[in-house]
């Protein structure tokens, strides 16, 4: 059986928080704290009836509690609202239920808002020529391990980014790279209002590594990590600005293995074909021990 909901507020400070925030139409803000199935007044038909319903259980600030039912979470439906936990949504205060102290928000009403907000800005910029020149804040809401888009919602409009524009250097397993929740800057790249899409980058919203490499050229050594050790390919390493490079070693020093921290000194850098050649110079960290496979046939 569904328990009853705790009340939401525990004295008339944070009551005449919550209803000046309802009066004013603001949109809050606060942390997902569970999910459950809770007992809960919903409309229905235009009448109120208590159901049990699941419910987004939010944390605000000073300990005020408040509830969003899973048909006013998204005009989108899910399966559950487990995933969301931990995650901070912006929300409306739609009901102040006196009777049972609790406080009904909407982060559906709120995404409506922002979203229509978001839209004319949009269309403002776009007729300016001015539509990638403003970075926004998003949180990734979600990942297609199919057509391997990204989804990242800004101002209650869910956009999508194609796997390159995520970062400017190669990309390996984007899944394991995206998780939702994760704030994430972005430049738009296009819209098309009649269709209601809208496409980003993240890569666009960062700074070109290639731009630091020129910087670097000249430097006697930049550090980087082995990522990659390939019987045709050859070595790739990832240097600390963001960017895995071709990699070489000179007789003189021993192979390296996936993980090995090396300093490193620029050789080439073609910006235009996105190339760059660094040649390994030492192993700052010492040289991890490269495993023996047939090792295990002499252990006891």
């Amino acid at each position: 059986m569904a328990e009853v909901l705790d009340q939401s507020w525990k004295n008339q400070t944070e009551l005449e928080t919550l209803a000046s925030i309802k009066r004013n139409n603001e949109i809050t803000k606060g942390v997902v704290r569970s999910v459950a199935i809770r007992k809960m007044p919903v409309e229905i038909n235009g009448r109120m009836e208590t159901k049990e319903v699941e419910v987004a259980i939010f944390m605000l600030e000073g300990g005020i509690k408040a509830y969003c039912p899973a048909h006013e979470f998204s005009a989108r439906e899910f399966r559950s609202l487990t995933g969301f936990v931990g995650t901070i949504q912006e929300f409306t205060i739609e009901q102040i239920d006196l009777d049972n102290r609790i406080a009904i928000v909407s982060v559906k009403n709120a995404d409506a808002q922002k979203n229509e907000f978001f839209w004319d800005e949009l269309n403002y910029l776009d007729k300016k020529g001015e539509l990638q020149d403003k970075v926004y804040e998003g949180v990734i809401s979600g990942f297609n391990p199919e057509s391997e888009r990204i989804f990242v919602r800004i101002n209650g409009v869910d956009c999508f980014m194609l796997k390159y524009d995520w970062d400017h250097g190669r990309i390996r397993d984007i899944s394991s790279q995206i998780e939702r929740g994760t704030k994430v800057s972005v430049k738009v790249l296009r819209i098309d209002a009649e269709r209601k899409l809208v496409q980003v980058s993240r890569k666009d919203a960062t700074e070109d590594p290639f731009d630091i490499l020129d910087q670097l050229k000249d430097m006697e050594a930049v550090a980087g990590k082995v990522s990659e050790v390939h019987p045709i390919h050859g070595i790739f390493i990832q240097l600390d600005v963001g960017l895995e490079v071709k990699g070489m070693k000179p007789r003189s020093l021993e192979e390296p293995v996936v993980g090995d921290i090396v300093s490193c000194k620029v050789r080439t850098i073609d910006k235009e074909k996105r190339h760059c050649k660094v040649v390994i110079i030492g192993y700052p960290r010492g040289k991890q021990k490269r495993k023996d496979l047939g090792s295990f046939l002499f252990e006891q």
